[in-house]
């Protein structure tokens, strides 16, 4: 019969599972590359992956008649001087100003209350918003840069969801020309050429994230125990002898 050693014997029937913390998985990106619509399909899909609208100061959107994707459900519409009073109140996990006039943030409280519950959530975002989060909770937030398949269909994607028009549509993509220099920031990143493989391959990174063993402080902690102190790992050869002294049976 196996007798296991002491310290592996109170955790033999420890189940060595993981209970992982929160991931707050950031697709960051220029406008345009489909971050709202991969979103919609995944909570689609997963109606328990969380999601936190932003607050923004800037005008409702129509609905984009492509992809159905409405600012509604992205979005919470305040006034300038609601805004300044959440920011004032620390109400805002983050907030930018992209433009003249045009305010952005995060709420706080949902937040801190996913992590506290160990819920996941997703968020598109641009690069900005993305490295404010990440510096409020390093610990939760994995940024992944979603990339068009080329400048040229960035730009046609702005021209025919037909948001901005003139000045304000250069800007935008001017905006995005900018993003791109911010992709080594991020820890992934996907091409979207197709939504479908594009969600796929966010549902990997989701997954992987969830198995990272500093998430799971259970695991560390059980290991931790069955540890030995004693032990070596005995690795090195400088002789160049060990070989040499294996013996046949």
């Amino acid at each position: 019969m196996i007798e296991p050693p002491s310290n592996v014997a109170v955790h033999m029937e420890t189940a060595l599972v993981g209970k992982p913390s929160s991931v707050f998985l950031v697709l960051s990106g220029p406008g345009g590359t489909g971050k709202s619509s991969l979103i919609r399909m995944w909570r689609d899909a997963e109606p328990d992956l969380g999601y936190v609208k932003n607050v923004t100061t800037r005008a409702r959107r129509a609905p984009d008649s492509r992809s159905g994707v409405d600012d509604e459900d992205f979005f919470d519409f305040v006034t300038r001087e609601e805004f300044r009073r959440l920011v004032e109140d620390g109400q805002l996990a983050q907030w930018v100003n992209p433009q003249e006039g045009y305010y952005s943030g995060t709420p706080l409280a949902p937040l801190l209350a996913a992590v506290a519950e160990g819920r996941d959530l997703v968020f598109d975002y641009t690069p900005q918003l993305f490295l404010n989060l990440q510096r409020a909770f390093p610990e939760q937030v994995v940024g992944v840069f979603v990339a068009p398949p080329s400048m040229e269909i960035l730009r046609d994607r702005l021209s025919r969801r037909g948001a901005e028009e003139g000045a304000n549509l250069q800007l935008k993509f001017n905006m995005g020309a900018q993003d791109m220099t911010y992709v080594d920031m991020h820890e992934y990143h996907v091409t979207n050429t197709d939504l479908p493989s594009t969600l796929e391959a966010l549902q990997s990174i989701l997954r992987a994230e969830k198995s990272r063993l500093r998430r799971s402080a259970n695991l560390t902690e059980i290991y931790g125990s069955m540890r030995d102190p004693r032990q070596m790992l005995f690795y090195y050869d400088p002789t160049h002898t060990r070989v040499s002294t294996i013996s046949p049976l």
